[in-house]
């Protein structure tokens, strides 16, 4: 048999173990539970945060075109600005 031969046949093993151990942690229920709770909390923290960062990011910029344009208001007003 030639090295080639031997590393076909010990990844077609190797595949056969990873499959069968997969399959077995996939019968544990408890196990999948606890997986899929785990990336539920993730995903919703993590949407939770987009959610938070992108209305902070909103009203930052909103005080900040208030700022400008009572400025610019102001300066007009004041003659600095014809």
């Amino acid at each position: 048999m030639t090295d080639r031969e031997l590393g076909e046949r010990r990844a077609e093993g190797d595949g056969r173990a990873f499959e069968s151990a997969l399959r077995r942690i996939l019968t544990d229920d408890e196990l999948v539970r606890a997986f899929w709770h785990r990336g539920f909390v993730e995903l919703s923290s993590h949407a939770g945060n987009g959610a938070s960062q992108w209305i902070g990011k909103r009203i930052i910029t909103a005080l900040v075109v208030s700022v400008v344009t009572a400025g610019v208001v102001w300066l007009v007003k004041s003659g600095a600005l014809k």
